[in-house]
């Protein structure tokens, strides 16, 4: 859906080169790489400096509360002073922090050290779409922040490997001198790239808190943030325990094909879904997508009588995960004003960062209780069946609209 209020989709049209947005994407691509590669590792490293399970556990959970804590007060920010220079302090976090456990590797150091990354976190996300939408031309939003979500997934095959693949033939302090460089380059990547102007002051909120307050006044938003907290649920089910359902299931050892398989149909979606959303309307190829999404997960019940459904799980939900991602955030972006993107970002990063572990809160209860299977099922014709209302809630509210 496109609004026609200018008020809403004003955009400054800045012609930017192609070399503008390489640096861009390279800045992305590495950040992301070695974002999931801590989170890929840091478990381990925490097992592997003498912690316990629970302590290990427990560096990843400080990690994403801090960076909601650290979002709320500082994605307002971004709007009130432009991304870069916060972003810049991110990335700069990402590029200084694995030094602290080369000098240092006890596991006090690595709390440290992870609150220390939770403040990249919290800027870095929600600058790099932002940015994206600040920089894409009129009426092309959807397409570019699909490109720019390639690098994401990008990130995601290339990091945690690389980083895996290192630690096993070397050590953690060489990945952590490749993840300090890369990330270096990472920031002279981005310190380069030509951003938009910063909006006027007049239009920003002063304080975090009214800021959120201008955010929540667009009411249309509602329906949009009710559906990423759906996907987040059900997304988190599926990262955190369909490697664990799909080996119980066939015993095949298919789930780092599954993985493989889910990052490339999620890549091919990006850019699919963009351009579709960009043509036909957010609301008509957003909640499809949710829908794909849920009946990829519904279909993992049938796992144990049909084991090779693992492949076109795998594909249903590479294109339900990434394609729902990436419409629903531009569909944020259509209602939010200039001034206002980057806290309105924040606000569906918390959302997500909230719901994904109240997923893998739930999903890990039922592995106890009912079995991931029924769990799957039940996730899934519940994200399927929430639309329904967030579709008619959207409607309602865009028909409200000046």
């Amino acid at each position: 859906m496109q609004l026609n209020n200018p008020d809403l989709n004003q955009n400054i049209s800045i012609d930017y080169s192609w070399g503008n947005w390489a640096l861009f994407y390279l800045a992305t691509f590495l950040f992301m790489a070695n974002l999931f590669a801590a989170v890929a590792i840091y478990p381990a490293y925490s097992l592997d400096i003498g912690s316990s399970a629970f302590q290990a556990g427990l560096q990843s959970t400080i990690f994403a509360l801090a960076s909601v804590l650290f979002r709320f007060f500082l994605g307002p920010r971004l709007d009130r002073q432009g991304p870069k220079p916060l972003m810049l302090v991110g990335i700069f976090t990402f590029a200084t922090s694995p030094l602290l456990l080369i000098m240092s590797p006890t596991y006090t150091m690595l709390i440290s050290m992870r609150l220390y990354q939770a403040l990249g976190l919290a800027v870095v996300l929600p600058g790099i779409s932002t940015l994206a939408a600040g920089m894409a031309p009129t009426g092309r939003i959807g397409a570019y922040l699909g490109t720019t979500r390639i690098f994401f997934n990008l990130g995601l095959l290339a990091g945690p490997s690389a980083a895996l693949t290192l630690i096993e033939g070397v050590s953690y302090n060489s990945w952590f001198i490749v993840s300090a460089t890369s990330s270096a380059i990472a920031l002279a990547a981005m310190a380069a790239v030509k951003t938009p102007p910063v909006p006027s002051v007049a239009e920003i909120a002063t304080g975090s808190l009214n800021q959120i307050k201008k955010v929540f006044k667009v009411k249309q938003i509602y329906p949009v943030i009710g559906g990423i907290a759906v996907y987040s649920f059900t997304y988190s089910a599926v990262i955190s325990f369909a490697a664990v359902h799909i080996e119980s299931s066939s015993h095949r050892g298919d789930g780092p094909l599954f993985f493989v398989i889910l990052g490339v149909a999620g890549i091919a979606s990006c850019l699919g879904a963009g351009v579709l959303s960009d043509r036909f309307g957010r609301r008509q190829v957003g909640w499809p997508m949710l829908a794909v999404l849920g009946t990829g997960a519904a279909l993992f019940y049938f796992l144990p009588s049909w084991p090779a459904l693992v492949i076109i799980c795998a594909i249903i939900l590479g294109i339900g995960i990434q394609g729902t991602s990436l419409v629903l955030t531009a569909w944020l972006i259509d209602l939010s004003k200039p001034s206002h993107r980057a806290t309105t970002i924040s606000v569906q990063e918390n959302t997500i960062d909230i719901f994904f572990a109240l997923g893998a809160l739930s999903f890990g209860m039922a592995a106890e209780g009912p079995g991931l299977g029924t769990a799957f099922l039940a996730a899934g014709i519940m994200t399927v069946v929430l639309i329904i209302p967030l579709n008619k809630a959207s409607l309602a509210l865009a028909r409200q609209s000046p």
